[in-house]
């Protein structure tokens, strides 16, 4: 009769367990984060006897967690290559819209001037036709004006993004370290809190979306390990290693991302090789899609401005004067490197040869008493004889500051280009200052330097391309990388969803399934509670007999 007792109240027991636990999953179903949690139900003992083995009824044996370590794994990855895509596309969207704009762009502007200088060289005495051309040079350097300032303004919204992201990589460390060492105080209380590992793996997941990371789990505490790309640890036990932003030394104008070790030197990351997270996107975006967009729109303006000027000078204005620049362009300034010793500038660059200038980030380095000048891909440039205070290659010379002034190793970064679109502007006073004549003698009327003008649209200023062809070939280079970004970004998610609902499947809450399971354990309790109620009769009729 008592063992009736033990194998009713056993099964109680246990019953309202299981009923516990289905219920935790039905409250927390709709938590993306939650994993499923199942009672192991098994069995107590028993004792063998001469009619048989007798069970002593069932035993809760602990509550098992829906975990699958490899599913996690792939989701934490498919996740970086997602956020890295979505990161890059949301600002090179930006770019492909303002140069794609059919109705409002340089090009649209650089052709709308040659119309008006065609419509001027039939009679470039004509007032009206030459107040068309003036504003139109004003327009088209307003133009480029915006189009580089909202590239200026995409840098700075990216650094903003660098820093957030990098605040965000910190406080998802740090509380990975304060989880790791709650499991470590709670190893040995048996299996580690099921709450715990959750808000373990949902900080591994949300990290995951600003950078590629490798996680090593220690599955008996539950404790995580977590490694940049590099094999550097961001987590290990309970320390977190922080990531902190600060200007680069080449270029203040750009936020740098450094990692600080356990002695607290900072040494920058190598940008090249983050390639995952939305941290790896924003570094893509401003290495490769800003930089093309900005230097070419730089070189754009820089030609077309020298070549214009070029011309406007070889002509005379109406009352017989020598013409002058159409264009005005920004002082060229070598950026000196914020580790320098000495305090020598760069500061005087002319350009010598408009047509051999490039478009691209020079190094130059006092080596002492020489200077060295290297390109972009590392390349040494060769210099032009000249002076030892000069510097003469690619179209340009730089006046060089004395030995003292600067030292050994001081490094300067110059692109001749840089700035050219934001900086331009339409110089002439009036539009009585555009040379159409090629001679001081023939007044107004003649319109032989107009004509060459009107040539520059058909010449190869860009390599091979004219002006508008260059700023197509922009255009197209942009469009064609935020397609592919597109493109990689729209395959990124269905893979994320496909690894999200294969660790729902593995580990998530299926409500169907947690119905059916709170009624086989109702039943299964009103089972063993009618198997108490019948114990009990049993019982009573026992007493009844006396």
């Amino acid at each position: 009769m008592n063992n009736l007792f033990n194998l009713a109240r056993n099964g109680l027991s246990v019953a309202q367990a299981a009923i516990r636990v289905t219920g935790d999953n039905l409250t927390n179903g709709m938590s993306a984060n939650y994993s499923r949690r199942s009672l192991i139900i098994g069995e107590l003992g028993g004792m063998s006897t001469g009619q048989g083995f007798f069970g002593y009824g069932a035993r809760a044996g602990g509550v098992e967690r829906a975990y699958d370590a490899f599913a996690n794994t792939q989701l934490r990855d498919s996740l970086s290559s997602y956020a890295s895509f979505t990161g890059r596309m949301e600002q090179l969207a930006d770019i492909d819209n303002m140069l794609a704009d059919e109705a409002d762009n340089v090009s649209v502007s650089l052709g709308k001037l040659f119309k008006d200088m065609a419509t001027l060289s039939g009679d470039p005495a004509d007032g009206p036709a030459r107040a068309a051309v003036f504003t139109s040079l004003d327009v088209l350097a307003g133009r480029y004006n915006a189009s580089a300032k909202r590239l200026s303004g995409l840098e700075k919204s990216t650094n903003s993004q660098i820093e957030r992201s990098t605040k965000e990589i910190n406080s998802f460390t740090e509380q990975l370290a304060q989880v790791n060492k709650q499991l470590e105080r709670l190893q040995g209380n048996g299996a580690p809190p099921a709450d715990l590992l959750d808000q373990r793996d949902e900080l591994l997941e949300r990290l995951s979306e600003h950078l590629g990371i490798t996680v090593t789990e220690d599955h008996t505490s539950g404790r995580v390990s977590v490694t940049l790309s590099d094999g550097r640890p961001l987590v290990s036990e309970g320390t977190a290693y922080k990531l902190q932003t600060s200007p680069s030394d080449a270029d203040p104008g750009k936020v740098i991302v450094s990692y600080v070790d356990a002695n607290g030197k900072a040494s920058p990351l190598d940008e090249n090789a983050i390639t995952k997270g939305r941290l790896g996107g924003l570094f893509k975006f401003r290495n490769e899609d800003l930089i093309v967009a900005r230097q070419d729109l730089d070189q754009i303006a820089f030609m077309m401005a020298h070549r214009m000027n070029e011309q406007n000078r070889a002509g005379f204005t109406p009352d017989g004067t020598p013409g002058d620049d159409l264009f005005s362009l920004p002082d060229i300034k070598a950026i000196a490197n914020a580790k320098n010793q000495g305090t020598g500038k760069l500061d005087q660059v002319r350009v010598t040869n408009f047509e051999k200038v490039k478009s691209e980030n020079y190094e130059i380095t006092f080596n002492d008493p020489d200077w060295a000048v290297k390109g972009a891909d590392g390349r040494t440039i060769p210099l032009e004889p000249g002076p030892r205070d000069t510097l003469k290659f690619d179209g340009i010379e730089i006046k060089v500051p004395l030995a003292g002034a600067v030292k050994p190793g001081d490094t300067f970064t110059l692109n001749p280009m840089a700035g050219a679109a934001e900086g331009i502007k339409c110089k002439m006073a009036s539009a009585q200052d555009f040379a159409a004549s090629d001679n001081a003698a023939d007044g107004p009327g003649n319109n032989k330097n107009l004509e060459e003008m009107l040539k520059i649209q058909d010449e190869a200023l860009i390599g091979n391309d004219t002006l508008s062809a260059a700023y197509a070939s922009l255009a197209g280079k942009i469009g064609e990388s935020a397609r592919e970004v597109r493109s990689y970004a729209t395959s990124a998610e269905n893979d994320l969803r496909t690894k999200y609902d294969t660790k729902q499947a593995l580990s998530g809450v299926n409500m169907d399934e947690e119905y059916i399971n709170l009624d086989m354990f109702r039943q299964y309790y009103n089972g063993n509670a009618q198997l108490l109620k019948t114990a009990t009769a049993m019982f009573d009729a026992l007493l009844a007999i006396r």
